[in-house]
């Protein structure tokens, strides 16, 4: 299977000068009034967030819940909208049957014919919080209008924004689809590896390490923010973990870090999720890597809609 490098091994990418095939981003167009968007229907494009600032969202399809679609650490919205089997994408076919949003974060890779940070969202002040990110994306969904309840579907780093989001808006939140998500136990089970990994995941494309815009997430500060807000209530939650090992260059030797102890924790991190809601299925994507999405965007799909059916029960 073809492997999307990014994340963790998105240096592979850049370096080779790879790209991501058949996939190119949409320029942003200018946004239209907030009500347009909560209808339905198609919309790619800046919703102003105050501050004098905006941030770049497209929404698909029709029908509540809404489904919000979290990328993970440095990834825009992109590979929501973007499959290397099983076609069409994540984004294409949850809108097939219920309202769809994705949304750049500030700082985050536009992948099209090469890498670079997005223009499609206001720059921020970095390093961020997951608090931060969550009353970003909070305002963002207020000044759209895009209807409640939602679905938060979060991949990698995301999940601790998504995990927070819903602490923190429990009543807008029914529903939490965790796609090989950052667990908040991970720096307790790397011990005195953390240091190096969080300096690894946070400077994965040399060419940006210098660039202030770069998304940049306080790691340590975003558990804590998780640690310190309410529990999270009971709603249907599903985890999806990765199969295969994380893609990485075959002569990365990190100082401090070993990938065989990353792929070792990295089950345990996944059991950490899992035992936050009771009776929550735990599905292994045999033959993906992290980015369970871009290579089984049908499984992903399948399971968002399990939640969705779950969610519309419990309510």
């Amino acid at each position: 299977m073809h492997r999307i490098h990014l994340a963790v091994a998105v240096v592979l990418l850049v370096s080779t000068g790879g790209t991501i095939p058949g996939f190119a981003a949409d320029s942003p167009s200018p946004p239209p009034a907030p009500q347009a968007i909560a209808r339905g229907g198609d919309f790619s494009g800046p919703v102003d967030i105050g501050d004098g600032r905006h941030l770049f969202l497209e929404c698909r399809g029709s029908g509540a819940p809404t489904v919000i679609l979290e990328s993970g650490y440095h990834d825009s919205s992109d590979p929501w909208s973007l499959a290397d089997a099983y076609l069409p994408p994540v984004m294409q076919r949850v809108a097939e049957y219920t309202r769809v949003c994705a949304y750049d974060r500030p700082g985050t890779i536009l992948y099209g014919d090469a890498p670079r940070i997005t223009d499609r969202s206001s720059p921020a002040p970095m390093p961020r919080t997951a608090r931060e990110i969550a009353n970003d994306l909070h305002a963002l969904l207020a000044a759209a209008e895009v209807p409640d309840p939602y679905v938060l579907v979060a991949h990698s780093m995301g999940g601790l924004i998504a995990r927070l989001y819903a602490q923190t808006y429990p009543d807008q939140v029914i529903g939490l689809v965790l796609v090989d998500a950052f667990p908040v136990e991970l720096p307790g089970l790397f011990g005195s590896q953390w240091p190096a990994y969080r300096q690894l995941i946070d400077n994965p494309l040399p060419q940006f390490g210098n660039n202030p815009d770069f998304e940049q997430i306080d790691v340590d500060a975003s558990i804590a923010e998780i640690d310190e807000a309410p529990a999270l209530r009971r709603i249907p939650l599903a985890v999806l973990t990765k199969g295969e090992p994380f893609a990485v260059p075959s002569d990365a030797h990190p100082a401090g870090f070993s990938f065989d102890e990353l792929e070792r924790l990295w089950p345990l991190g996944a059991m950490a999720l899992v035992k936050l809601e009771p009776g929550t299925p735990h599905i292994i994507a045999t033959g993906s890597d992290h980015y369970i999405q871009v290579h089984q965007p049908d499984l992903v799909t399948q399971i968002v809609r399990l939640v969705i059916e779950r969610a519309v029960q419990a309510e």
